[in-house]
């Protein structure tokens, strides 16, 4: 089934999901929300695929919800965010792939949450996060009142969503929610290579590591622990730690593929 809503381009093996409603700002509708499980799964399940990123076409990330949107056909918010939303989440989540948020202009509602739930983001100096759920009454959603105080601590996290602050490129860098801050001219070409630099990397390493580091944000430290030393004894002699290996002592880069 062709994609509506999102553009989904796989280059050499990097896998490039973008949000494509331009002209409102990549506002959310009910059609891009199952665009995205469809793509979020797609790339999930595809093993040529090593990094994903995630973006949005023209001036901005996410608006957040399309609040234009007449036609859809969810039965409540709860329907739309655990039947429609939660899935796509998941899959960024879950997959075992790294996912890197490129973001430009507003990540803001629900496309804040989007952006939130990437392992990884770059943002353009002009890029900010928003919480913008209380300008019309709400609370925040998308699992961003669990993912901003985590990063900013309670009494931040708190007043920016309850003033609708945005918080920008700059203070992302500081909080820790933004990795690199670049132009916006050179968003693109820095995440793209910045994807292609870990793709050369191994794969068991990347894939294991995002779920250690996921799953120790819910667990105590010798649960961790004990996780860690299990794993490494499955990765410890494969082919890639001794291609690794030996690469190392033959002084020149390993070769993963």
């Amino acid at each position: 089934m062709a994609l509506e809503t999102i553009e989904l381009i796989k280059k050499n093996r990097i896998g490039i999901i973008r949000l494509n409603r331009p002209k409102l700002l990549n506002a959310v509708n009910e059609q891009l929300v199952w665009d995205l499980q469809e793509a979020t799964h797609n790339v999930k399940n595809d093993n040529d695929i090593k990094v994903v990123i995630l973006s949005g076409s023209g001036r901005g990330f996410s608006a957040g919800a399309d609040l234009s949107e007449r036609k859809a056909t969810w039965k409540g918010s709860e329907d739309a965010l655990i039947r429609g939303y939660k899935p796509f989440f998941e899959n960024i989540i879950n997959m075992p792939q790294p996912v890197i948020g490129s973001i430009a202009g507003p990540a803001a509602g629900i496309g804040a949450a989007i952006a939130m739930s990437c392992d990884l983001r770059v943002m353009s100096e002009d890029s900010y996060i928003l919480s913008v759920f209380s300008n019309i009454a709400l609370v925040p959603d998308g699992g961003l009142s669990w993912y901003l105080p985590k990063y900013m601590g309670y009494s931040k996290a708190y007043e920016h969503a309850i003033e609708a602050k945005k918080i920008s490129a700059k203070e992302c860098l500081d909080h820790g929610i933004a990795n690199k801050v670049v132009p916006l001219e050179e968003l693109e070409s820095y995440t793209l290579k910045w994807a292609e630099k870990l793709a050369k990397r191994s794969s068991q390493s990347l894939n294991h590591t995002k779920r250690l580091m996921r799953e120790s944000l819910q667990v105590g430290y010798w649960d961790t622990f004990k996780n860690e030393a299990k794993i490494q004894n499955e990765l410890t002699t494969s082919p890639q730690n001794k291609e690794a290996v030996k690469a190392f002592f033959e002084k020149r880069e390993p070769n993963f593929d």
